[in-house]
């Protein structure tokens, strides 16, 4: 069982502890040579694991050997660096048919978390590709805020590192553990915990956890020779774990340097630094084999503003760019190049100050050279010429500056990076600014709203010019042009279930959604299914691309409940589109983030190369859809699970090119013997799926003899050299399940029972 120290209500387990690149051998015996991975067990059952480097391997070993089937796990990736996620290859549930993993980790700087997991794992580096493992895998790219797995609330938050990277916190009856590696003081202060915001917000991030697993990868006399690397000192590790008052700290993301005899003295190290603090804390480092058991306090924790889940677009954000230094001005609008940003530049803060309102920014990025003498208050000025008390501003400054002159309090919006700056750390702090703050609503907006509604409600007018100004696409405009909108807006109520707009209704008009919720549907082509495409809710805008194209209506926009929307005419709004620069801006800059996600959505849903058809990820979209739309009519579907039997051992015998030619077959068998409204997918390896919306019980055995006749023509009319052969599992439900892993594991079942 390895070291143990008993508490309750949340348990974990090192399996992997070391940072950048394996270490094993003798010197590293006792604290371990894996890299990062650590399982954490709640009380009601639910396992997380804490990234997956080496160490996954054995901890897959004995999930797979002690865990009921099919296994179902959280992965929490705090970035795709290699060592965090070497191990996932070699990771055994992932191998398990019937298995699921949910997989969260933040957006990387060049690949989505798909892509990066998937690209380790191409055949130049490794013979099993991702979509060729059996289990069941969802990936979701994470924000700054909160979600829930299980009973578990988790909150996340950017940390200072060279690339896109979140620290876990997981709150569980009460037990608190927060997971932090991969970070580095955002301000060098000698003797103490620097005030930066950054580290403010830090602490703050930690405050009052049981359990605090943190990067101490140096000692400070290290860590002075690596600045910028990202990585933590045991000192800073103490500190903030004693500034956020946490019980217990466990040192974490070992040196591949450091021996077992170091690593002893480090932890010695950690504890006298403890001791001149004068202040309670328990340090540890961790080592593989360690397993602990949280017990926390019964207080509920304070959960963040936004979800987490909720994908924040910074494409096309407005960087402005104040700085006289033009090398300094040419590498930054480099570094930033990628992210689709809009850089404007400024060479003075006095033109800033000016042509700030005119140039609407998202973020600014100023030499503190600029800035008169040590007072940043005219930081202030601009964000009150703005309007915006949360602008964000990123001060490039000397690193040589005191502490004190970066210190702006827990809830600052200035960010203070030390030149020369590290390229990758502007990049991630920039992204990271932009999340947070570009929002539909920010908090400060949606209090002053809600007060708003209640105070002037009387005023129909005044209410409804301080939601326009409160929304991204009309925050900009000029008072004037706000009122030509309003001068010919109406307000209207739409109860549920009411048709906002037909598919083939003319584009006259657009709704800007005050209160409720709408959902879009499109109908299929040659099929009266409806697809719900999205919805949409308070803040957001319906209607605006059928105006712009001047084209008839592409969907059906239905409320889902009582909504609130002012209605804007076509005429009305393209008059003021033609004399506002700052409409136009903000109407490019959302259709931009439009076009951004719609892209990277179809290269994650890209067809799968062999058989043309949709992979796994357009599954579980799509079946959402095509469920929701099921559960509405009550019409009952079915699903169909088809493995192609032998398919290794054709492989081995003609090679990979006649196995793809089976695939292609059972993929044009199946194509051929559904109907055009229902969802066939290439689920991974060897196996298909198929979603039959409004089908029966009785239609079961008649699908499975069709697809097999189609298979036996398709292969003799191919010359495939082998009897292609398949399984297949059917599940039927009245009311399909929401979840399609639900669906899949009684399709699952019944092939089982069929193959016996």
């Amino acid at each position: 069982m390895g070291d143990m120290i008993r508490l309750f209500d949340m348990r974990i387990r090192f399996w992997g502890t070391r940072g950048s690149i394996a270490a094993p051998g003798a010197s590293t015996a006792r604290y371990g040579g894996n890299t990062s991975c650590v399982e954490v067990r709640a009380s009601d059952g639910t396992v997380i694991v804490l990234d997956c480097g080496t160490g996954a391997r054995e901890l897959g070993l004995h999930l797979a050997q002690t865990m009921p089937q099919p296994i179902r796990l959280h992965l929490f990736i705090g970035h795709t660096h290699w060592d965090h996620i070497q191990g996932f290859p070699f990771f055994v549930p992932a191998f398990l048919p019937g298995s699921e993993l949910n997989i969260y980790a933040p957006l990387g700087l060049q690949r989505g978390l798909e892509e990066a997991m998937a690209g380790q794992m191409e055949y130049s580096y490794f013979p099993v590709k991702m979509r060729d493992l059996r289990s069941r895998i969802h990936f979701t790219e994470l924000d700054e805020g909160f979600f829930r797995v299980g009973g578990v609330l988790v909150e996340t938050q950017f940390l200072n590192h060279t690339a896109p990277t979140i620290a876990y916190r997981m709150t569980s009856d009460g037990a608190t553990i927060a997971y932090a590696t991969d970070h580095e003081p955002f301000w060098n202060a000698s003797g103490r915990v620097s005030q930066h915001p950054g580290d403010e917000r830090h602490i703050a991030f930690l405050k009052g956890a049981n359990l605090v697993i943190h990067d101490a990868q140096y000692t400070d006399a290290e860590y002075r020779d690596k600045v910028g690397w990202g990585h933590s000192s045991i000192e800073y590790a103490v500190d903030v774990a004693l500034a956020a008052g946490v019980e217990r700290l466990v040192l974490f993301h070992h040196d591949p340097a450091h021996d077992d005899a170091t690593m002893e003295r480090m932890e010695a190290m950690a504890r006298d630094h403890v001791g001149r603090r004068g202040q309670a804390l328990d340090v540890l480092a961790a080592r593989e084999g360690l397993e602990l058991e949280v017990r926390g306090s019964s207080a509920a924790p304070d959960m963040a503003e936004a979800s987490a889940l909720q994908h924040r677009q910074i494409v096309g954000g407005r960087v402005l760019l104040v700085s006289a230094n033009e090398p300094e001005v040419a590498e930054i609008e480099e570094v930033l190049s990628d992210d689709g940003l809009v850089f404007l530049r400024e060479t003075d803060l006095r033109a800033a100050l000016s042509r700030g309102p005119e140039l609407v920014p998202d973020i600014a990025i100023i030499d503190r050279e600029l800035l008169d003498g040590d007072d940043d208050s005219s930081l202030d000025v601009l964000r009150d010429r703005l309007g915006r008390r949360n602008f964000p501003i990123v001060v490039l400054a000397n690193s040589s500056i005191p502490s004190d002159a970066v210190f702006r309090g827990e809830a600052s919006w200035t960010d203070y990076l030390p030149k020369p700056f590290s390229p990758p750390m502007l990049r991630t702090r920039v992204r990271a600014w932009l999340a947070r703050t570009l929002l539909v609503f920010d908090p400060v907006e949606r209090v002053a709203l809600r007060t708003e509604q209640v105070t002037a409600s009387g005023d129909s007018r005044a209410r409804c010019a301080s939601l326009l100004a409160a929304l991204p696409l009309f925050r900009f405009l000029t008072a004037e042009h706000r009122e030509l909108l309003l001068d010919s807006a109406t307000e209207q109520t739409f109860t549920a279930g009411h048709v906002l707009i037909r598919e083939s209704d003319p584009p006259d008009r657009l709704f800007v959604i005050l209160s409720g919720r709408v959902r879009v549907l499109e109908v299929a082509t040659d099929s009266p299914v409806e697809l719900i495409v999205g919805e949409l809710g308070v803040g957001e805008i319906l209607g605006e691309l059928g105006v712009l194209r001047n084209q008839p209506r592409s969907a059906t926009v239905v409320a889902v409940e009582r909504t609130h929307c002012l209605v804007i005419p076509q005429s009305e709004f393209l008059k003021v589109l033609q004399n506002s620069a700052e409409l136009a801006v903000s109407l490019l800059r959302t259709l931009a983030g439009r076009l951004y996600e719609t892209d990277r959505r179809l290269s994650r849903f890209a067809p799968d190369p062999v058989t043309g058809l949709p992979g796994r990820r357009a599954f579980y979209d799509q079946y959402r859809r095509l469920a929701a739309v099921a559960r509405r009519r009550k019409t009952g579907a079915l699903l169909l699970v088809v493995d192609v039997l032998q398919l290794r051992s054709i492989n081995d015998r003609f090679g990979y090119g006649m196995g793809d030619d089976v695939l292609r077959t059972v993929a044009d068998a199946l194509v051929e013997a559904t109907r055009t409204t229902d969802l066939i997918v290439r689920h991974g390896g060897d196996e298909f799926v198929v979603f039959f919306p409004d089908a029966g019980v009785g239609d079961i055995d008649t699908v499975i003899a069709r697809v097999n006749d189609k298979i036996k023509v398709l292969s003799g009319k191919r010359g495939v050299p082998v009897a292609v052969t398949c399984n297949f599992g059917v599940a039927y439900a009245q009311i399909p399940p929401e979840i399609a892993d639900d669906f899949l594991r009684e399709a699952d079942q019944d092939r089982l029972r069929r193959k016996r």
